[in-house]
């Protein structure tokens, strides 16, 4: 039997497409966008470097202590803090120095000890321990470290970017700020004047047990608040406590 063939219209080879048109948004997108993507891969490898390329050098020298005062900005690193049971016209710092790539400068002057990191990423910061002379109030900063302070019998002041600050056996005005750590405060004699302030993190006040009565004043943002200790409204009490959280929970008690 004999098969007709079947024919159908007769194509050509697919036509290629034309150039993409350029339009003026596409111009823009790639003006700002080439250049942008180019940037954020050479920022992540150089981000990636710097954290891989880490040195350090260790620190043993005196801080002098002006007016009575002890200021000191020791960059991202860890730092702790104890009383001496003399007096002296100089503190005591030793420690390491860690960093990326580039040696940060540390400089010690009248106005403290200043760490100088010249890189704004990878590893820097000074993780030390600082001897202070008795009678003397502390001023200190961190960019992001933890601090612990204890023993300190006069004023201290701390100011962290974000680490966790801890204070104990203080007898002055204590003023401490956390960009997002918790912040734990224990007294064995009745403070006079606490302000506390965290962005995020807890925290936690531990007070002498006794009838001594506190104004406090808070606030918090999403934690809880508890406080059980006496208190008063009056304008005038002696012992004032002002807490401001902007996440974590607030907890002041008795020990």
């Amino acid at each position: 039997m004999n098969t007709m063939p079947v024919t159908g219209p007769v194509t050509g080879p697919p036509r290629s497409r034309g150039a993409l048109r350029m339009t003026p948004g596409r111009w823009i997108a790639l003006t700002i966008g080439v250049p942008f993507a180019l940037a954020l891969i050479g920022w992540s490898a150089f981000s990636l470097v710097a954290n891989l390329g880490r040195a350090s050098f260790p620190i043993s020298t005196s801080i002098p202590v002006q007016n009575g005062q002890l200021v000191a900005s020791t960059g991202g690193g860890d730092i702790t803090v104890y009383q001496d049971q003399a007096r002296s016209d100089k503190a005591r710092l030793t420690g390491t120095v860690q960093y990326s790539l580039v040696r940060p400068n540390l400089t010690i002057s009248g106005d403290g000890v200043h760490l100088d990191c010249r890189l704004p990423t990878g590893n820097c910061g000074l993780s030390a321990i600082l001897d202070v002379p008795l009678d003397t109030a502390v001023n200190l900063a961190s960019e992001g470290g933890n601090m612990q302070v204890s023993g300190i019998d006069r004023d201290v002041t701390l100011n962290s970017g974000g680490g966790d600050v801890t204070v104990s056996g203080v007898g002055g005005i204590v003023n401490a700020s956390t960009g997002g750590g918790n912040v734990t405060l224990v007294f064995t004699r009745v403070p006079v004047y606490l302000n506390i302030t965290s962005d995020g993190g807890d925290i936690t006040i531990v007070l002498p047990r006794g009838s001594t009565p506190y104004a406090i004043t808070y606030t918090t943002d999403g934690g809880d608040y508890s406080a059980q200790v006496p208190t008063t409204s009056s304008k005038s009490a002696r012992n004032n406590i002002n807490v401001q959280s902007g996440g974590g929970n607030i907890s002041i008690s008795q020990s």
